[in-house]
């Protein structure tokens, strides 16, 4: 056995570039052409080539956001049909909203066509992947008829290695963080709403992206970089009056009308409840941080009126069933889970939930050595921590990082609301792991970041 394997992670390939030839506000990839050469570059070396895509390929909650308004239920998201209308703008397939990716999906072809194989994980942002008639769109255009290589779609875990030992564990790990587990390893993935629709589940952080985020990073493209969520509320937007009140809203009226399930038996249009005033909406909000950064604001009328008209602008007779208690409520500490910087993800605590999960699967398969994930975007190098276990074996967690821009030196340093909105303060890593095998079946892993 002498295949050699590529892991990526979240590219997030979403709308593209407009018709105006601007990027795409809420697009996080603009490395098509780097991609395009690292293919080409993996793709000739006269070696049988496996590529896996550890989850997050595709950017669905950001690519035509207006549908994620569509489900009249917040547990569930996207039809089939509507996730359908999603792939093929980012395919290029609707050059007239926006360009897509298609120089990346010729690139995965071409790689096919040298007769390699490509694996395709599905993530959280992903999730679309599940879709029947999804999947058959990205068949279609990655794999080229007669090709010699395999193209597979996971919808969870993945092994590589035949051996004893060194065999390697590859999953995205969305599901060790609160806010974008679905709970049962995507083997469940769809469910039907109250008018009978076949719909895909929804996470607590998709909604937030579909509800709040995607309207917020519209406005202020960076604040995508801004990890955990509770920094939007403490760091940055005390530094940008029109925005905090904007935000805040959103954050306020999300918090008390989207728990997950959703309002119990309470719809928007229902009749009138009666329109809940601020101090209602004081009283009622769990998380301390908006509490008191509502408060810290509320004296100022020009930020208290943005704040009431967004806040308002949900439906009044929804968030007065939610103050009246119909709504389970989060926190936003219940949904974060940090795992790096002040600021932005990157980097590691000492034992995260990433790395507890995978000295878990290491400790209970014997056979594995290396476990792989992605989600966080921070690139690790999984022999500068090594993990002991308890039958004396040594293990390794890597994470493959991401191909999108992210904020230089990101796990090591603050950055202040204004360096977040610098553009100069960013980069972008093309990182990867290669998976070498041995004449035993086993792989040995090497973090690698591409520069050709």
């Amino acid at each position: 056995m002498d295949k050699v394997v590529y892991v990526v992670s979240d590219l997030h390939l979403g709308p593209g570039w407009l018709p105006s030839g601007e990027l795409d506000p809420l697009e996080d990839f603009t490395a098509d052409e780097e991609f395009a050469r690292f293919l080409a570059a993996i793709g000739t070396t006269g070696r049988p080539t496996e590529l896996v895509i550890a989850g997050d390929f595709l950017e669905y909650c950001q690519t035509l956001p207006e549908l994620g308004f569509s489900s009249p239920e917040d547990d569930l998201g996207l039809s089939e049909p509507e996730s359908i209308r999603r792939t093929k703008l980012i395919l290029g397939q609707s050059p007239e909203i926006a360009s897509g990716h298609p120089l990346v999906f010729q690139a995965l072809r071409r790689f096919m066509m040298e007769g390699h194989s490509v694996t395709i994980i599905a993530g959280n942002h992903d999730i679309d992947l599940l879709w029947d008639g999804v999947w058959a769109l990205i068949f279609d255009a990655i794999y080229p008829p007669g090709s010699c290589g395999d193209l597979r779609l996971v919808e969870y875990s993945y092994m590589i290695g035949e051996g004893a030992t060194g065999r390697v564990y590859i999953e995205h790990g969305h599901e060790h963080d609160k806010a974008n587990r679905f709970g049962d390893r995507m083997a469940q993935p769809f469910g039907i709403d109250r008018f009978g629709v076949r719909r895909l589940k929804r996470c607590w952080g998709t909604l937030f992206v579909d509800k709040v985020y995607n309207q917020l990073e519209q406005e202020r493209w960076f604040i995508d970089n801004v990890k955990p969520i509770p920094r939007v509320v403490q760091l940055g937007l005390r530094n940008d009056f029109r925005f905090t009140a904007t935000a805040l809203g959103l954050i306020a009226r999300f918090l008390l009308t989207s728990g997950l399930p959703p309002l119990l038996g309470a719809t928007a249009d229902e009749p009138d409840a009666g329109a809940p005033t601020l101090n209602d909406v004081m009283q009622t909000i769990a998380d301390p941080d908006v509490r008191a950064s509502l408060q810290a604001q509320m004296a100022d009328p020009a930020f208290r009126a943005e704040f009431e008209r967004t806040l308002q602008s949900g439906g009044t007779a929804a968030l007065a069933a939610a103050l009246s208690g119909a709504a389970p409520q989060l926190t936003l500490d219940d949904v974060t889970v940090v795992t790096g910087g002040e600021v932005v993800l990157g980097g590691g605590a000492e034992e995260d939930a990433y790395r507890t999960a995978a000295r878990d699967v290491l400790a209970n398969e014997p056979s594995l050595t290396t476990v792989i994930m992605g989600h966080t975007h921070g690139p690790i190098d999984g022999y500068e921590r090594p993990i002991d276990l308890p039958d004396g074996r040594t293990g390794y967690y890597f994470n493959s990082g991401t191909w999108t821009r992210h904020l230089k030196d990101e796990g090591k340093r603050s950055y202040s609301w204004q360096e977040i909105a610098d553009d100069d303060n960013y980069t972008s890593s093309y990182t990867y792991i290669r998976l070498e095998p041995d004449a035993a079946g086993a792989y040995q892993a090497t973090l690698g970041n591409w520069s050709g």
